[in-house]
């Protein structure tokens, strides 16, 4: 116990957080990703498993390329929590609905509230800077986000109409490597 509760004034706080960072994980275990629903996949990932993937691959390419691999794993976990409290939005669902973005915030700024000071802070940051967008850090997160939604629509390729999914992905992905990987894996799962 020493080791979590470092600081002998946190533990309650800290426990707290674990609960609700808990409930919140699991109703991303439960939220079945909206895009492969509505295509009629039979089985279709989670948003927890999806973030899962994409911190996965993330921390790989970073270790890999020499970036920072705490920061690159806090923005790939942070990327959907705030679905926990939203529901997963399908990109047609946010062009339709000009307040989302405003909601992220809201839900992201309640999901910090839950957090001891220091740690709201320090995951503040990683959020900020995913969304900016200018580090290589959180440009790396963003373009594996789409990497690995292209890497399932090819999973999915046999079983459902995804083309318009993984062409999205690809249009996502500006990097040329995770580009490369990206098309390989389309034509290998599609074809």
């Amino acid at each position: 116990m020493t080791i979590l509760f470092s600081r002998p004034r946190e533990p309650r706080a800290v426990e707290e957080a674990v609960l609700r960072l808990h409930r919140l994980a699991a109703r991303l275990k439960a939220l079945r990703r909206t895009g492969w629903v509505e295509r009629g996949v039979r089985d279709p990932e989670t948003v927890a498993s999806h973030s899962y993937a994409v911190a996965l691959i993330s921390i790989l390419i970073a270790e890999v390329r020499g970036l920072d691999v705490a920061e690159v794993a806090r923005m790939a976990l942070l990327h959907d929590l705030p679905e926990a409290i939203l529901g997963d939005l399908t990109p047609e669902m946010k062009a339709r609905d000009p307040g989302w973005e405003e909601r992220e915030e809201e839900a992201v700024e309640r999901v910090l509230g839950m957090l001891p000071g220091e740690v709201a802070e320090r995951w503040r940051r990683s959020w900020r800077r995913l969304k900016e967008g200018g580090l290589p850090e959180a440009r790396l997160v963003k373009a594996v986000d789409k990497l690995e939604m292209g890497l399932q629509a090819a999973l999915y390729s046999r079983e459902a109409e995804v083309g318009d999914i993984y062409e999205s992905a690809l249009r996502g992905v500006g990097d040329r490597e995770l580009r490369a990987i990206l098309e390989k894996a389309w034509e290998a799962g599609a074809g």
